[in-house]
């Protein structure tokens, strides 16, 4: 569960998340706007980051 925990926390804060649910639910076009634009501009440091320790804020503390 840590690891989902790490991840969803991240998720939120982040720009495609917001545009998935406004192309889905709010406009309802199906034209989310990525970003990056496509997979193969994912940066595999950009995936790790999804996966490291939260500090304090793994233990239930707020996010600084």
């Amino acid at each position: 569960m840590a690891t989902e925990f790490r991840i969803v926390s991240r998720v939120v804060h982040g720009h495609d998340f917001y545009e998935g649910v406004r192309a889905a639910i709010i406009d309802k076009d199906g034209a989310p706007r990525w970003c990056p634009a496509s997979l193969g501009a994912v940066l595999r440091d950009e995936v790790e980051r999804y996966f490291e320790a939260l500090g304090r804020a793994e233990f239930g503390a707020p996010r600084p």
